[in-house]
């Protein structure tokens, strides 16, 4: 398998990124021959992926959607996807879908705004400590990495096989 995010062994094949925005990791997915599947509720930001998609070249490698994340996740994705990416969008409804979106020994990275490191009330999008691996880890994921620091928490967590 080919290495990436680290270190870490990633298979190819799907990959979802929720709440894509304008789309970096779709583009960086797509380029490592990942076939993507981009959500994002922004019609504004699809575009602008699609149009950088095109300008890359690898516009035939992702597959766009405008999707209201407050309706969940897909379900024709569960159990299909290689990589799922979630960054810098906090939705707690979501996290229990996260990792039902996966294959097996499919990952998953998931980063967030977190009060980790900040002074003050950082606000209502931060994630308090310890919030992802609290959320994710009685979803049969075995977690390779939780970092928490300068205001980001970020988990990195493999599907066990089935």
């Amino acid at each position: 398998m080919p290495k990436g995010l680290g270190g870490i062994e990633l298979a190819r094949g799907r990959c979802l990124d929720v709440a894509c925005g304008l789309g970096e990791q779709s583009l960086w997915a797509a380029q490592q021959g990942y076939d993507v599947v981009a959500l994002d509720a922004s019609p504004v930001a699809i575009t602008a992926l699609n149009t950088a998609a095109i300008a890359l070249g690898v516009r035939d490698r992702i597959e766009t959607h405008v999707h209201d994340l407050d309706d969940g996740l897909p379900a024709e994705l569960a159990g299909a996807c290689q990589l799922v990416i979630c960054q810098r969008f906090r939705a707690i409804d979501l996290y229990p879908q996260l990792p039902y979106m996966l294959a097996p020994l499919g990952v998953l990275v998931v980063t967030v705004l977190s009060k980790v490191g900040l002074s003050g009330d950082p606000g209502p999008f931060h994630a308090e400590p310890g919030e992802l691996v609290c959320a994710l880890r009685d979803h049969d994921l075995d977690v390779l990495r939780s970092v928490e620091l300068d205001g980001e928490a970020t988990l990195v967590a493999r599907r066990y096989a089935d």
